[in-house]
């Protein structure tokens, strides 16, 4: 998927800067290698810290916090559809409900 988006990303800047192509070939090789170096570098250490992240908190409040990245004004709407599927399909709401009914009857219980 990044290797595609990267070609893309490579023919777009190609069309959009004509004169770009002759800047890229006069930087040495070893800014090229400390280029793409770094590049894996950040990507791998990123998904083992992503990957370590998702193990230790669980997948379905990962999912929540994943989706505030791009959170926007224009985004709220659906922001409110995937945190409610994700509330409700982890069975959060469900066990609240729960907690909440139990709570009610054992009240009703010692009242009665």
């Amino acid at each position: 998927m990044y290797l595609l988006g990267s070609i893309g990303l490579l023919i777009i800047s190609f069309i959009t800067e004509p004169k770009g192509f002759n800047e890229m070939t006069s930087a040495s090789l070893f800014i090229y290698f400390l280029f793409i170096v770094s590049g894996v570098v950040a990507t791998g250490v990123g998904y083992i810290v992503f990957n370590a992240a998702i193990q230790q908190i669980g997948v379905g409040k990962t999912v929540i916090f994943n989706n505030f990245v791009p959170f926007s004004a224009s985004q709220l709407i659906g922001f409110v559809f995937i945190v409610a599927g994700v509330l409700f399909g982890t069975g959060y709401i469900e066990k609240l409900w729960a907690k909440k009914h139990n709570r009610i009857n054992n009240t009703k219980k010692s009242v009665g």
